[in-house]
């Protein structure tokens, strides 16, 4: 299917923008521009930098480490290359490689004044001096709004700071430069300004990205001239090397199904006037599989998978951890323009740079109206036609679906920060262009693939310098060495031969991929390359909900937002399901991955509560996790919830949390059972936003999502008392079986106040209407509400630092029914017009005692028993059929006047003169087999319910703010350290960093200590060890010792004194053990 230009406009449109940058990126700044970031967005740390390679000689803890914070290290430098054969003005042929090798026999003229390789292009990232960051002031008030604090540091910053000095990165929004170059994205320039500039769109696409421009401009080591205008040396102002531009794109997914992987995109064009008839792309690898254990390592490759893998022979690095397998695949590598299916989709020579549809996937807006025009006039996405909305005065809300047609920036009406209609009229305009999904570059499998071609391993020569020889030893399609083990393996890989015409370019993917096992590895690069070709057909997680963390005493209070809820998936819809949460003492959360998959790999993490929509979806999920057997828990319809107090800490010690954001998935019948507003989408197993810390060399958190927090429980100071309920919740009056929580939830709004709450209720059947909360003191309503109990508004109020949950009986129910006494007749109980919100009890006489009512006076019959209203002491009027079988009829007299085997009873809820309103109905018949026995004289039958707050119920309690004693002389003798003795290691301990060396810091702890005071510590012969001043706020009654001398020596076993001065309110001398 042709769509769109012509071939022929589209290469001369490619050409005019080459002629246009030839000459743009003339940087006079060799190596000013080299920034190194970290990727950390699944289980992959790995460090990257912006000429072209993975890895890192400097950032030891980033050199490819998997999975992330277990010290297991893969990599040392892995080099991104392309070679290319030119022909020089004299007829020469010239194999020129472009790449980036950092090492000592690097490519550098000498003396090293340039590099004869990739150079970063300028503009693609705030560096501070030539390119500036964004402006966070967006609606320019001067004012901080929401929205605006995109570094979340609080603060309105004019131009936002680098101070990682990475390159961009997706969730860093201080790495963006203030505006992309012009012709780096589709559109109208500046329509991506304080915008990510997405591949696929002014968007993320993965959980976190990385984007930069290389070229080889610097390379000026051979007599080619790419620009004939230009034979200047490059230090002169020429542009050299062979004129190639490489956009580059990191990825990183979360979900279970890649989070294994990191993937690397090289867009590879020719900004010459030259052609390039034959290249090669590919990379240098020199892993180091354990981190000093090189000498062991094995390497081999796989062209039915386009696969290069590496393994140690014995699987345990230097600290005896396990290694896995690493490796590199490709995703996508275009060959040669030959007639031929390389990759046998029944496609030849397909294109993602043709200016058609090869594939016919693209899919136009829904012209449902067929007036030729793109309708979509929700513009609030409430579904009702509002005012100002019918934009063609139709009188119907028009919700034409705009499918793949969203226009140059990607962005449809129902994705997160639409900024409205592109300007450049290529939203809904019917025709495919540059931007959209599923054409051209957005479409991945709209290639021809020729795959892995040349695979080299040896010993690392460290050198690649001699181009010409790389070129024919090292890369040639269809060289393969054998398989290489026992030795220190550095592998080459290659892709090619492939042409590139002036203006045109080639996309590669390469995928850096790990697994537990080869099986593990093959698994996940067949998983990923299914992926890749669908267009990363993952579903679009909710978004983070932002998380608030703070310490208690021996627990940690949590808060998150609900923004999550509001977030859609572009093809699913709104498809938010529930929250996990999860705590763990890693801040990569390793520890609590113990949910494996079918193959006994760990693939999903435990959490420690789950909060649910109400709404059918619950237990393992009906799509698994695609081949892994193994499916999400959607929880248990516990209703949404946005505060957790966790109880199962340990004071002293560091917690990780995370509240993720799951969505629904889908399956076939969701639309039916209303989980989904869309009908007939594929199946697909749900996803979870991510949870990502950052920690650097040192241990210190450098970045943390916003659904993320990193907590320290402690106890307050001595004599310090917490805040609390005190004496729980008095039930003062009323009937009320529900119950009512108090939740402290902000522990520092918590003020000394006693608290009522009332209600108010309907007239008979007493169903509760409102309830209000007031300040006993002053009277003063402090919530008052229509009785919603489930109202997620009521549900994220937090009054005064607490929060009120509420487990009404939303109306009366039948609780329990007994018999006191032999009678064995059974007892159907209904309502008839309503349910009495009392419990009642029939007690039997052997005389009348009592007459039931009828409107019709001689229907009313005496009767030996009488019925108690048990909730209010009164008694009840009834209406009562005293069936007689032997009659055959309901007599209105029969001859026991008691109650047997048929009879019908019904309480009266009110009367008013011969009106009335029943309630509970009372049907009482014999077992089957049996013969009845009826209620004797003296028997009782009790019947209890389940009743509303009503306006008879008043609930009191009294909440306590932080405390302090008057005196402190009591409270200094529950000073104690932990632990003791300390043995070899304490858990409270600060986790060492992975990528440093030794033990790490011991510590004991000091707990309990008054705000102020000094601990002086000494061995037993009075030798002073070490003074420590403790000055906190009344919080915070603890103290480490990092249990090193006042002269920095670690401290030697044995038994130690100490000494706590509290000033006026006295000392406490105590000692403790340290056994190493």
């Amino acid at each position: 299917m042709l769509v769109g230009i012509p071939y022929t406009a589209f290469a001369e449109k490619k050409a005019e923008k080459t002629a246009r940058r030839g000459s743009l990126h003339k940087s006079a700044f060799p190596f000013f521009l080299d920034r190194t970031g970290v990727h950390t967005g699944n289980l992959i740390r790995s460090a990257y930098s912006n000429f072209g390679n993975l890895g890192s000689r400097t950032l030891v803890e980033a050199r490819m480490e998997w999975p992330i914070g277990s010290g297991v290290l893969y990599g040392f430098e892995y080099v991104f290359f392309a070679a290319s054969e030119v022909t020089t003005e004299q007829g020469d042929t010239l194999h020129i490689v472009s790449e980036r090798y950092t090492g000592g026999s690097r490519d550098v003229p000498t003396p090293e004044t340039h590099n004869w390789g990739w150079e970063p292009i300028a503009g693609y990232f705030n560096d501070g001096v030539l390119t500036g960051g964004l402006d966070e002031d967006l609606n320019k008030n001067g004012m901080l709004d929401q929205g605006e604090d995109l570094n979340r540091n609080g603060i309105l910053d004019s131009r936002l700071i680098n101070i990682l000095e990475y390159p961009a990165m997706s969730h860093l929004p201080e790495t963006w430069p203030y505006d992309w170059p012009e012709g780096s994205h589709p559109g109208e320039p500046g329509s991506r300004r304080n915008r990510w500039n997405g591949e696929y769109g002014a968007f993320v696409r993965a959980d976190q990205e990385s984007y930069y421009v290389v070229d080889d401009r610097t390379n000026d080591e051979f007599p080619y001239y790419p620009f004939p205008e230009d034979s200047l040396p490059f230090l002169e102002g020429g542009s050299r090397g062979v004129g190639l531009e490489v956009e580059v794109r990191n990825y990183q997914w979360n979900h279970p199904l890649a989070e294994d992987i990191l993937i690397s995109i090289y867009q590879v064009k020719n900004v010459s006037s030259k052609p390039l008839p034959r290249n090669i792309v590919g990379m240098y690898v020199d892993a180091d599989l354990g981190k000093g254990d090189a000498e062991d390592d094995a390497s081999f490759f796989d062209t039915i998978d386009d696969i290069t893998w590496q393994w140690d022979l014995d699987f345990l690095d230097r600290q005896d951890r396990t290694i896995g397998y690493f490796g590199f695949a490709f995703l996508q590598s275009p060959g040669l323009i030959d007639g031929i299916d390389n990759d046998g989709d029944g496609m030849v020579d397909e294109s993602q740079e043709d200016g058609i549809d090869n594939d016919g996937d693209w899919i136009s807006y829904s012209d449902l109206n067929g007036n030729g025009d793109w309708d979509f006039e929700d513009t609030n996405l409430n579904g009702l036609l509002d005012p100002g909305e019918d934009l063609n005065g139709n009188g119907i809300l028009d919700l034409e679906q705009i499918n793949d047609d969203v226009g140059s920036d990607g962005l449809g009406a129902l994705d997160l920060d639409y900024p409205g209609i592109d300007s450049d009229g290529t939203e809904g305009n019917g025709v495919p262009d540059e931007g959209e999904p599923n054409f051209e570059f957005t479409d991945n499998d709209e290639i021809d693939q020729i795959g892995l071609t040349s695979y080299f391993a040896a010993e690392p020569s460290h050198n690649m310098k001699d181009d010409e020889d790389f070129w024919q030893t090292k890369v040639q399609p269809g060289f393969f060495t054998p398989s290489i083990s026992g030795v220190d393996v550095a592998f080459t890989y290659g892709s090619g031969f492939f042409e590139l015409s002036p203006g045109f370019s080639e996309r590669f993917a390469i995928a850096c991929l790990f697994g537990n096992d080869f099986d593990d590895i093959i698994r996940n690069k067949r998983t990923m390359q299914r992926i890749y070709d669908a267009d990363y057909d993952f579903t679009k997680p909710p978004i983070n909900s932002t998380l608030t963390a703070i310490a208690g005493d021996n627990k940690v209070y949590l808060i998150w937002m609900d923004e999550a809820e509001d977030s859609r998936d572009p093809i699913y819809g709104a498809d938010f399901g529930l929250y996990n949460i999860y705590r763990s003492s890693d801040p990569h959360f390793n520890d609590i991955k113990t949910i494996t998959d079918a193959f006994g790999n760990p693939i999903l993490w435990e959490p420690i509560a789950q909060f649910d929509y109400k709404d059918g979806l619950v237990g393992a999920h009906p799509i698994p996790l695609q081949d892994l057997g193994v499916s999400y828990d959607m929880g248990s319809d516990t209703g949404l919830r946005h505060s957790y107090v966790d109880t199962d800490v340990v004071n002293g010690r560091t917690y990780y949390y995370a509240v993720v954001s799951v969505d629904k998935g889908y399956d076939q019948d969701f639309y039916e059972r209303g989980l989904s507003t869309k009908q007939d989408l594929s199946p697909i197993s749900p996803t979870e936003s991510s949870k990502i810390i950052e920690v650097d060399l040192l241990g210190n958190i450098a970045f943390m999502d916003p659904n993320v927090a990193t907590v320290t429980p402690t106890g307050p100071a001595a004599g310090v008392d917490s805040p609390a309920l005190t004496m729980g919740l008095t039930h003062l009056t009323g009937p009320a079986t529900g119950s009512i929580m108090i939740e402290l939830t902000v522990p520092d709004s918590v003020k000394n106040e006693d608290y009522q709450i009332t209600f108010t209720d309907t007239t008979v059947e007493h169903l509760t209407t409102s309830f209000t909360l007031t300040k006993i003191g002053t009277g003063d309503t402090v919530l008052s509400r229509n009785a919603n109990f489930d109202d997620s508004v009521l549900e994220m109020t937090i009054i005064d630092g607490f929060k009120i949950f509420f487990d009404n009986n939303d109306e009366p129910e039948i609780n329990t029914v007994n018999w006191q006494g032999n009678s064995n007749l059974q007892i159907d109980i209904s309502k008839t017009s309503v349910g009495i919100p009392i419990d009642f009890e029939i007690e039997f006489f052997d005389e009348f005692v009592a007459t039931s009512f009828s409107p019709v006076s001689s229907f009313r019959i005496p009767v030996k028993f009488k019925i108690w209203n048990l909730t209010d002491s009164v008694e009840v009027e009834f209406m009562f059929i005293d069936w007689e079988p032997d009659l055959g009829d309901t007599s209105s007299v029969g001859p026991d006047s008691t109650i047997s085997s048929g009879d019908i009873l019904t309480l009266i809820a009110a009367r008013s003169g011969n009106n009335v309103i029943s309630g509970w109905k009372l049907e009482f018949d014999v077992p089957s087999g049996e013969l009845p026995v009826s209620p004797k004289p003296g028997e009782k039958l009790q019947v209890t319910t389940f009743k509303p707050f009503s306006s008879s119920d008043v609930y009191e309690f009294s909440m306590q703010g932080w405390k302090s004693a008057i005196n402190l002389h009591s409270a200094l003798d529950d000073i104690y350290v932990v632990p003791d003795p300390y043995v070899v290691v304490n858990v409270l301990e600060p986790r060492q960093p992975t990528a440093l060396t030794g033990r790490g810091e011991r510590r004991v702890e000091f707990v309990n200590l008054p705000q102020r005071c000094t601990i002086r510590i000494f061995t037993v012969s009075g030798k002073l060890v070490k003074t420590i001043a403790h000055e906190v706020d009344f919080k915070n009654g603890r103290e480490p010792w990092d249990l090193l001398t006042k002269d920095g020596i670690e401290v030697a076993y044995g038994i130690y004194f100490y000494h706590v001065d509290a000033g006026k309110y006295g000392e406490k001398i105590g000692r403790f053990a340290v056994i190493k």
